[in-house]
């Protein structure tokens, strides 16, 4: 087996016990959430699903540098490096809801290359290794086919990183163009929800690097068209993200930049 696919897979049953791990958590007490900063939220069950899959991966890549949400870490993706979100969409995991997901990238040579994206409820692993194609659950996924963004579906990201006028203004200019508008509060479901064809695009004027840098891969190795998120420090400083459908691209990408 090709080691990417060798650590797709290691990073895919990682995360599945994680999300597994994080709900039994939440459901002892757990995902009581208090506040890193604005609308920024973290829950015990956020650090204690962070070390045990630090733990699972130093096992099994002994040496191998980590960059977690929690904790930190390198961000020097020369070497291999591991970056993971232990819970994205805490918020809605606060609060008993069941749109998050357990995020593990892989990056070398400072590009995202192999990942893997598990859902708790229902139960669903996204992963894709550069070069190897994308799976939700071992089947293939592809972008939607959409040609017309007047029949799109379009999840616009937000933070308070930025002026929330810019979200208002890209929402905006996406049902200009006919789009339906959608926000779930999970960055990395909504990028991997457009590589399912869930969705026909994904949208943010900025995101971390550990809430996207498996679904990047995903994304890629879908045929979605995709911006260069996982370039320049993206791995310290985040950038703006784009993924959709490829027939879309043009539109897409003037609107990730207006």
């Amino acid at each position: 087996m090709n080691d990417l696919a060798r650590r797709r897979d290691a990073a895919a049953a990682i995360a599945i016990e994680a999300a597994v791990l994080a709900a039994r958590l939440r459901s002892e007490g757990g995902g009581v959430a208090s506040l890193k900063g604005a609308q920024d939220f973290i829950t015990e069950a956020d650090g204690a699903t962070e070390r045990f899959i630090r733990s699972r991966l130093e096992q099994d890549f002994p040496g191998e540098a980590i960059l977690g949400e929690e904790m930190g870490g390198a961000v020097d993706g020369t070497g291999p490096l591991w970056v993971l979100d232990p819970i994205d969409g805490t918020s809605n995991f606060a609060r008993g809801g069941d749109r998050w997901c357990v995020s593990i990238g892989l990056v070398i040579g400072n590009r995202a290359v192999a990942g893997a994206i598990a859902r708790h409820a229902p139960a669903e692993i996204f992963a894709a290794a550069e070069g190897f194609g994308a799976t939700l659950n071992g089947a293939p996924i592809q972008a939607a086919p959409t040609t017309d963004i007047g029949r799109a579906i379009i999840e616009c990201g937000w933070s308070l990183r930025l002026p929330i006028a810019v979200f208002h203004r890209m929402a905006a200019d996406v049902t200009a163009l006919g789009g339906g508008v959608r926000t779930g509060g999970s960055g990395a479901l909504g990028l991997v929800e457009s590589a399912a064809g869930r969705l026909d695009a994904y949208l943010e004027r900025h995101i971390n690097s550990w809430d996207a840098a498996a679904a990047i891969v995903i994304a890629r190795e879908a045929g979605c068209w995709t911006n260069g998120f996982d370039s320049g420090d993206w791995l310290a400083r985040g950038n703006p993200i784009g993924v959709g459908a490829p027939a879309l691209a043009a539109q897409l990408a003037a609107l990730l930049e207006a």
